[in-house]
C-alpha cells in the first residue's frame, strides 16, 4: 500500500479531476482504492455525491479523534472508497495549530485502514499550509498536475521549497513520481514549458498529456468519471491511459 498525495497550490490545474479519475480508473482494474478529499471547498466530494451531507468527514479526524474508519463512505459509480470533505475544514489550519504534533495527525488516523487498500490517493488543499503538510507527511510521493503555463514553473518551485524543507525541518523524505499535463493544447509555448518542467527541475513528465476536453468536465455535473461518461472520448482515453502508466 502507498499513500500519495495530488498537489499544487495554484487553482485550475485539474487537480481534483485528476485524483477522482485515476483512482476511479484503477478501481474499475480491481484495485482498492480509498480518496481522501483534503480540500475545503470539497470539489472531490460534491463531484462524487454531489449535494449530499455526511455525518463525518475529515474534519471529525483532523479534531475530534474519530478514527478513519468512521468516515468512509463506499461510491458504487465511481468504484473506490471516500472520506469526504466539508467545508468546515476551510478553518482548520488555525485550529490545528494549537495541537502537539499537528503536522502528523492524519498520518497517525490513517495507521488503522490502510491495510485494507492499494492506493490511497489524498487530494491536497490548494495552497501549502499545514492541511497540506499533514497530507503530506502521510504520503510516499506526490504528483504534480499543472497547466502547461509560465506561472506552472513557479509552482513547481514552491512545492519543491516546501519537500526541502519538511526533509530538512521534519526528517520526511518524499518522492515526485511525476507531472502531469492536464488542459494540453499543442502549441509552441506548451510545449517549451513542458521543455522547461524536464529540463530546469530534472522530473519526470508522464508522457500521457490529459487534452482540454470538455466531456471531462461534464463528467462532473452527472457524478461520473469520465470514463463512464464519455467512454470513447480523448479525455476518457487520456486518464485510462495515464492510470496505467502511472501505476507502472
Amino acid at each position: 500500500m502507498a499513500i500519495t498525495s495530488i498537489i499544487n497550490q495554484k487553482g485550475g490545474v485539474a487537480k481534483t479531476t485528476t485524483t477522482i479519475n485515476l483512482a476511479s480508473s484503477w478501481a474499475k482494474q480491481g484495485k482498492k482504492i480509498l480518496l481522501i478529499d483534503l480540500d475545503p471547498q470539497a470539489s472531490a466530494t460534491h463531484a462524487i455525491f454531489g449535494s449530499a451531507d455526511f455525518e463525518t468527514t475529515i474534519y471529525d479526524i483532523l479534531l475530534n479523534n474519530t478514527t478513519a474508519d468512521k468516515a468512509v463512505i463506499h461510491s458504487e459509480e465511481f468504484g473506490f472508497d471516500v472520506i469526504p470533505s466539508e467545508i468546515m475544514l476551510s478553518g482548520v489550519d488555525i485550529q490545528l495549530a494549537a495541537h502537539f504534533g499537528r503536522e502528523r495527525i492524519l498520518k497517525k488516523a490513517l495507521e488503522g485502514v490502510k491495510r485494507k487498500y492499494d492506493k490511497i490517493l489524498i487530494d491536497c488543499s490548494p495552497s501549502l499550509g499545514l492541511l497540506t503538510v499533514n497530507a503530506l507527511l502521510a504520503s510516499k510521493d506526490i504528483i504534480i498536475p499543472i497547466c502547461p503555463e509560465y506561472f506552472s514553473l513557479k509552482g513547481i518551485g514552491l512545492i519543491l521549497e516546501t519537500l526541502k524543507n519538511l526533509k530538512t525541518g521534519l526528517g520526511h523524505k518524499i518522492d515526485i513520481s511525476g507531472i502531469v499535463i492536464t488542459r494540453y493544447r499543442n502549441r509552441r509555448v506548451v510545449n517549451n514549458v513542458i521543455k522547461s518542467v524536464k529540463v530546469e527541475f530534472g522530473l519526470r513528465v508522464f508522457k500521457n498529456y490529459i487534452p482540454d476536453n470538455i466531456s471531462v468536465e461534464e463528467a462532473h455535473h452527472k457524478h461520473l468519471p469520465v470514463t463512464e461518461y464519455a467512454p470513447k472520448s480523448s479525455g476518457a482515453k487520456a486518464y485510462r491511459l495515464l492510470s496505467n502508466e502511472v501505476w507502472s
